[in-house]
């Protein structure tokens, strides 16, 4: 299997560009859609769920693009369930019916170097009815996380993984996408993709959660709500625009170096960009009916990541290399 690139990039937690070292004579590279991304939380994670509308997979995909929500504490393992796309023959759903046209569902963690895959993977022939994802903490004296991934409308279990992992205090979306070995760039997004009904419980109370909020150009999103004093935080839609229609929030490694400032969170380094964006006030349409947004200000950041060049893949990951050694670096 393909094992995808490391990277330390996220909005501050969670969006990531990498450029790995290749033994090809090209520059192997990673380039990310918009993110909407949570974190450092001054209590860490103890479960999160939501449920992901990904749009028409893009056809004739040639390379690797993986939607997913990962969560993260910038030092251990990414927690990243996965929705991917790979070029024909590839897929991680290999032998499966719609394994080269539609959707590849897959529960994974990305650490120590290594893409850790669930066993059950699943083409989704029925994505439009919304991938649910839920992840959480079954044993807190191990920190063993199951992640779960489930037909939104069948309750169908999809795939799931558990792994001990450590605490999680990140939380975020990501949209990556991979060259593959020949050098040829992925297709991205070619949809909004829309995360509904967004539910993250922390283990204390931290009434300034929302304030970590980041957002890249073009991501719209209700306001994050807390009704028992910031332990629970909800977040009825987030709007992830697509990347055919949204090349200039795409980011390589190197764009961020060259126009992006840097800054030290914990052990993550954070490339900020200094924007500030409106968002529209009006939800992009779906299936699913949800609050208006009001106009709130964000800044689309990335982050530097490290690089390395992988062969194969034994495992997978995210934030700290999320989807194999991209994704997040860890954050």
């Amino acid at each position: 299997m393909y094992k995808h690139t490391t990277s330390t990039a996220l909005s501050l937690l969670f969006s990531a560009s990498t450029v790995l070292a290749s033994s090809s004579p090209f520059v192997k590279r990673d380039s990310w859609g918009a993110a909407f991304s949570l974190g450092p939380a001054a209590s860490p994670i103890i479960s999160t769920s939501t449920t992901i509308y990904p749009g028409a997979m893009p056809s004739n995909q040639a390379a690797y693009l993986f939607a997913w929500l990962g969560i993260s504490n910038g030092t251990g393992d990414l927690i990243q369930s996965i929705v991917g796309s790979y070029p024909a023959g590839g897929s991680e759903c290999g032998g499966q019916t719609g394994a080269d046209t539609t959707w590849c569902i897959s529960s994974e963690v990305y650490g120590s170097g290594y893409q850790y895959v669930g066993e059950l993977t699943t083409a989704d022939l029925n994505y439009e009815n919304g991938i649910k994802l839920n992840y959480t903490l079954i044993d807190p004296s191990t920190y063993l996380w199951l992640q779960t991934m489930e037909d939104a409308v069948t309750g169908t279990l999809l795939s799931t993984y558990n792994k001990t992992s450590g605490p999680m205090i990140g939380w975020g979306t990501a949209l990556e996408c991979n060259d593959n070995d020949a050098g040829e760039a992925c297709t991205g997004t070619v949809e909004p993709q829309y995360y509904v009904n967004s539910t993250i419980v922390l283990e204390g109370t931290d009434e300034s959660f929302a304030d970590t909020l980041g957002a890249g150009t073009g991501v719209v999103y209700t306001d994050m709500e807390t009704a028992d004093g910031g332990k629970t935080w909800t977040i009825a839609k987030i709007t992830i625009p697509a990347m055919q229609d949204s090349a200039d929030d795409e980011t390589s490694s190197a764009a961020v170096a060259a126009s992006s400032s840097s800054a030290a969170v914990g052990n993550i380094a954070v490339a900020t960009s200094s924007a500030v964006v409106s968002v529209q006030t009006s939800v992009a349409s779906s299936s699913v009916s949800v609050p208006s947004t009001t106009s709130v200000a964000s800044s689309s950041t990335a982050t530097a990541s490290t690089a390395s060049s992988f062969s194969g893949r034994p495992g997978s990951g995210w934030f700290g290399g999320a989807h194999g050694g991209g994704r997040f670096g860890g954050f």
